[in-house]
């Protein structure tokens, strides 16, 4: 909730946008274009894998851009039902899609 209220601020997420690299932004452009979500195997083949990147970021941040902006909040990883499959997915939070899209642009 803490976490979301921080983002949902234009002048926060704007804050947290600038201070992204261009490959990650790049992700959240890409994920907004196709409606705010994706499969994970689609944007590891395109931005590259979280291999590595592990769950402890205390101890050591992320490196790849997807885990980077998992670990922001801006983008959650897990599981859902496309086409009648279990998929691992990447999305944007739905508050977050159109906000954004404004910093983005």
């Amino acid at each position: 909730k803490q976490i979301c209220d921080y983002l949902i601020e234009p002048k926060n997420l704007k804050t947290a946008v600038n201070q992204l690299e261009i490959k990650q932004k790049e992700l959240l452009k890409y994920l907004l274009k196709c409606g705010g979500f994706c499969r994970l195997n689609a944007l590891t083949r395109k931005f590259g894998s979280m291999k590595g990147d592990g769950f402890f970021w205390s101890e050591q941040p992320p490196t790849s851009p997807l885990a980077v902006l998992w670990s922001k909040a801006l983008v959650i990883v897990g599981r859902s039902k496309l086409e009648g499959r279990y998929y691992k997915i990447a999305t944007i939070p739905v508050e977050l899609r159109q906000p954004l899209q404004k910093c983005l642009s």
